[in-house]
């Protein structure tokens, strides 16, 4: 961290799995961690592994004289935090998705509209160097005229949590569409600088998380006992959007297929494969899990032949640089240049279509 640099106060709502990262990342940086939950289990696992300054609740922790919030609840509960800082004069960082349903996400746009604040959505995969150079060859004009992105966020057996809150409706606003289907549905938004939405067709299907023989090898998080899964473990989407350009999606908690995270953007002059695919422990590697990252082109020289370049952008680590976006933004009161809550609302709007289209093709 720059020495120059202040030092901030930073007040953290929910202690997961995300909220001790972005801890570790603060104390890192030199920032004071200030903290809330309501399990008191999470509270003691977090007081005795970071020096932070732990509120019962979160008026508390928003009178305290913090600089800034971040918001890692389950999704039902993002509003109510978001809205309670706003008012407190706060800007905050929420984790995706930006909240369990559109009306909550568009209640939460408007206040933070309404208060000047800055809002910011942890879609930490715009992050990484190879999308930002993916998105550079778009805008570049290297590709041509875009006119498909075939997207998927495959895991075998990857529900994260079952009987959790991850696999509760009421609480996480659906399944595997609204927790890794977000991010895919964010990058192929930003792919296509942010186009409207005309036409969807969809699918979703539950075929494994209420399996008693489900194989617990990929899991984000622990198991509970209260057995909650009304959620889609999986989802195909097909979506045209203005302009006839169109994206076919593929998400899944589990399936009986290779694990895989991958972008092919194809244009009227040159394409690219994208892979993001890392193991669910990480964030993202560092280096050691090499994927594929290529440009494909046709050329005439002497003969007609193709090209195919291996794209080769230095690792990075998109959380930590998301977060360090995020503080940068609070220091100077200026609007990140990615992931704004304007953004964050439209993934919402898309992700509610497609529900809308499965539930269609369900009647």
């Amino acid at each position: 961290m720059d020495d120059d640099a202040p030092r901030m106060d930073i007040g953290l709502v929910g202690l997961g799995e995300h909220g001790e990262t972005h801890a570790e990342f603060l104390e890192e940086l030199d920032h004071t961690v200030h903290a809330v939950d309501l399990d008191p289990r999470a509270k003691e696992r977090f007081r005795e592994r970071y020096d932070a300054t732990m509120y019962e609740g979160l008026d508390e922790l928003f009178a305290a004289g913090i600089d800034a919030a971040i918001i890692s609840t389950p999704n039902k509960f993002h509003e109510t935090a978001a809205l309670k800082a706003f008012d407190a004069g706060l800007d905050v960082l929420i984790e995706k998705p930006l909240a369990h349903d559109l009306a909550s996400a568009e209640r939460i746009v408007e206040r933070a509209e309404e208060t000047d604040s800055i809002c910011m959505c942890g879609y930490f995969h715009r992050f990484r160097n190879r999308c930002r150079l993916a998105k550079a060859y778009v805008e570049s004009g290297r590709l041509g005229e875009v006119t498909h992105v075939d997207a998927r966020y495959m895991r075998r057996r990857g529900v994260p949590g079952l009987g959790t809150w991850y696999t509760s409706r009421e609480i996480a606003g659906g399944g595997a569409l609204i927790d890794v289907g977000s991010f895919v549905v964010d990058l192929v938004l930003d792919f296509y600088d942010w186009p409207e939405l005309e036409a969807v067709i969809a699918t979703t299907r539950s075929d494994f998380g209420d399996r008693e023989d489900y194989a617990y090898l990929e899991m984000w998080g622990e198991d509970d006992e209260a057995k909650m899964y009304d959620v889609e473990d999986s989802v195909t989407a097909f979506c045209e959007f203005e302009g006839g350009r169109t994206a076919h999606l593929e998400v899944a908690w589990a399936a009986n297929a290779r694990r895989r995270h991958e972008y092919n953007i194809r244009g009227t002059e040159a394409g690219v494969s994208l892979d993001i695919t890392t193991p669910l422990e990480s964030v993202d590697p560092s280096g050691r899990n090499h994927r594929d990252f290529r440009l494909y082109e046709a050329r005439s020289d002497v003969v007609d032949h193709y090209v195919d370049s291996e794209l080769v952008p230095p690792a990075n680590d998109p959380f930590r640089d998301e977060l360090a976006t995020f503080l940068a933004a609070v220091e100077t009161g200026q609007s990140p240049d990615r992931c704004t809550a304007e953004e964050a609302l439209a993934v919402q709007r898309v992700l509610d279509r497609i529900y809308e289209a499965a539930d269609r093709g369900r009647v």
